[in-house]
């Protein structure tokens, strides 16, 4: 087995207790913002939709893997430079293209487990040397991309967020990936073909506990999903938003990103949330223009290509995932939300 896409480098491993921090910003109200996957359209959604919240422009920070399938120069600086406007922490994607030496043997940088099929592994190690092409003629912001840290601690409505790109010991960690999540979805884990450790609640509560965060917010599997932890009186919460940029259920065509506030009313668009503590947390649709991304996907990953065949299926139809199995643990569908 090729272990290039599979191995962690030791760059991207780290301990709960790097989150026990001061935090680095504060927000009344904050996006969380992973897995845009170079996806232009899907930028400009969140950004509109930033800017339209009643009380002010959200805070935004991009956790990660804003490139990927944006092979084209154009996209990939006018995303580079967005992204570098607000706050930012690096996904794989980005500390592999800053990468150097050695570090390039980890391929996309994605620590897939086992069970993600051999194919996946090569072609996002393929996607990831075509994107590489790319960066390579802009050195001063791939220089940039990789000067970003790999989490951030922020404060928003009195509670700690760890904001984080896989999970709390690694850039490229899957614990917290939906199907891993205890208590399982039998569905969820047939359908990707899971099997391993999973993660269970006293493991979550500890790495909370070290990390001195109330919530976990996380990107890099591909599937959202929000779940409280009961932890005594309290709860705790962990809020995964899959992919900004790519549809996030099954048969939907838009992306999901994680809104944090101090309001408890739940926003008028939002999926699924909850509120914990003085915190309310929820999914929001990123409804962008998916003509305009599938036209330019498709001017850039045609058919045949390892993005093609990676990610078409996903752009016009969804996922497997159903929108009710993405809330978890008390965590409520809202009143607006669209069934599939």
């Amino acid at each position: 087995m090729d272990p290039r896409g599979r191995s962690c480098p030791l760059a991207y491993q780290y301990q709960p207790e790097v989150l026990a921090q001061p935090a680095q910003l504060e927000a009344d109200i904050l996006y969380v913002v992973g897995g845009l996957y170079g996806n232009p359209a899907a930028l400009q959604a969140v950004l509109e939709r930033a800017a339209d919240e009643p009380s002010g422009p959200a805070t935004i920070v991009f956790n990660g893997d804003f490139h990927w399938l944006d092979i084209d120069p154009e996209d990939f600086q006018a995303i580079s430079e967005a992204v570098l406007g607000h706050h930012a922490t690096k996904g794989n994607v980005e500390a592999e293209l800053a990468a150097e030496g050695s570090d390039e043997d980890a391929g996309c940088g994605c620590a897939y487990p086992d069970y993600v099929g051999d194919d996946v592994v090569e072609r996002s190690n393929q996607i990831i040397g075509r994107l590489r092409a790319t960066a390579a003629r802009f050195p001063e912001l791939v220089g940039r991309l990789g000067t970003l840290p790999r989490y951030l601690t922020a404060s928003v409505a009195g509670e700690r967020v760890g904001i984080l790109h896989g999970d709390p010991e690694s850039l490229a960690g899957w614990r917290l990936a939906l199907e891993a999540m205890e208590p399982g979805d039998p569905v969820v884990r047939r359908q990707v073909g899971w099997r391993g450790r999973p993660t269970t609640a006293t493991e979550l509560l500890d790495w909370f506990g070290r990390a001195n965060v109330t919530v976990f917010a996380s990107t890099h599997t591909g599937l959202p999903y929000a779940q409280a932890i009961p932890d005594g009186d309290h709860q705790r919460l962990v809020i995964d938003n899959g992919a900004a940029g790519l549809p996030a259920f099954a048969g939907t065509s838009y992306g999901v990103i994680t809104r944090l506030s101090g309001d408890p009313s739940p926003p008028a668009d939002s999926l699924y949330g909850t509120t914990i503590g003085g915190l309310r947390g929820d999914a929001l649709p990123v409804r962008f223009d998916s003509t305009r991304w599938t036209e330019r996907f498709l001017a850039q990953w045609p058919p045949g290509s390892p993005g093609y065949r990676s990610y078409f299926a996903r752009i016009t139809g969804g996922t497997h995932l159903r929108l009710q199995q993405a809330a978890r643990g008390g965590v409520q569908l809202t009143s607006h939300s669209e069934h599939p």
